[in-house]
């Protein structure tokens, strides 16, 4: 089968080409810059925007089945229009061109940002109202809308598509790598780093990766999956971490109202010319709703996470497998500028 994969040097990307290869596909895969993490692997490469549609057209062929995974996140604001424009107008302009070239089946990676986490009570489920109805979060309003976009190409142009909804993802493949890969490479490093209050509803990358594919295959069109694993605290995840490499984790994390401080404090951090540590989208999504439903993927997908401390457990093999520490500070080393 010949598979297309936008943001395919991602956490997920990179992840999902391997699974790819490893059944015998053959791969396209997309990105700006992809990095490091498709480095050694038998695919075709190919550089440029997917809000450039002639990009997209000589990308396409009629008979590919098309993951899209290519978006801008942020906890930081619309980074001056960025965030909208790549998930919103790029996902509608993906979805569009994929119509008109013939894609097979089309797997659009939304999140469960998309949906309304902000407001607790019910569990969020494929039914939640999106983000759009309460949001502060220009992420979660431009994963909502991106969404949107590609269900009204799936209603007018008759385009084949279903949606995937991940949460918090962690796990190996990690090469850029997110927020959350910094806090395990930092343990790796023996760094005592820090942990921050509240959790979220953690998902291994593989998990995802299989539930995604379980989609291609099964998944209902214009239907969206959450794809989760369970909830679980920061500071959780840094005490498998320490106990898992036996490096130092604090064994408290950091109280919600110094981050609450720190926020208020925002303002005058900038104006003292720093960049402010911390934000009330990243609160929201510290505090959001940690009851997540993946019932309908298991349902309908088969879709069964694997557990936590497998992950984590799993994080930490890949850095000694691949040498990741010290690959990544030989490359600061030789991208230091020479005294």
């Amino acid at each position: 089968m010949s598979v297309v994969v936008t943001g395919a040097g991602g956490h997920v990307g990179a992840t999902l080409i391997r699974s790819l290869l490893k059944d015998g596909h053959t791969v396209r895969a997309l990105d700006l810059d992809p990095g490091i993490a498709l480095e050694g692997l038998s695919v075709e490469t190919r550089s440029g925007d997917i809000r450039d549609p002639e990009f997209l057209r000589g990308a396409f062929e009629a008979g590919d089945t098309l993951f899209h995974l290519a978006s801008v996140i942020s906890t930081s604001g619309d980074k001056g229009g960025l965030v909208s424009s790549v998930n919103v107008d790029g996902a509608r302009n993906v979805a569009t061109i994929a119509a008109a070239c013939g894609i097979k089946r089309m797997v659009h990676f939304s999140s469960i940002h998309a949906f309304d986490i902000d407001t607790h009570g019910a569990p969020v489920t494929e039914k939640t109202r999106l983000a759009t109805a309460n949001s502060r979060s220009a992420y979660n309003l431009s994963k909502a809308r991106g969404q949107l976009e590609v269900l009204k190409v799936v209603e007018e142009k008759g385009l084949d598509a279903v949606i995937v909804h991940p949460c918090g993802v962690i796990g190996p493949y990690d090469y850029k790598p997110s927020r959350m890969g910094k806090f395990f490479r930092g343990v790796a490093k023996g760094h005592n780093a820090k942990v921050g209050p509240g959790g979220f509803n953690w998902v291994d990358v593989r998990d995802v990766v299989d539930g995604a594919r379980a989609a291609m295959e099964k998944g209902r069109t214009g239907e969206g999956y959450i794809l989760g694993g369970r909830w679980a605290s920061n500071l959780e995840l840094g005490q498998m971490s320490s106990e898992i490499t036996g490096k130092p984790v604090p064994d408290k994390a950091i109280a919600m109202w110094v981050l609450k401080l720190l926020n208020a404090a925002s303002p005058l951090i900038a104006l003292l010319g720093q960049s402010p540590p911390i934000n009330q989208e990243i609160i929201d999504a510290l505090i959001a709703n940690p009851d997540m439903s993946s019932d309908k993927a298991a349902a309908e997908l088969g879709y069964s996470p694997r557990p936590i401390r497998q992950t984590v457990e799993d994080i930490f093999r890949w850095y000694e497998t691949e040498d990741i520490i010290a690959t990544e500070r030989a490359r600061r080393k030789a991208e230091k500028p020479s005294t």
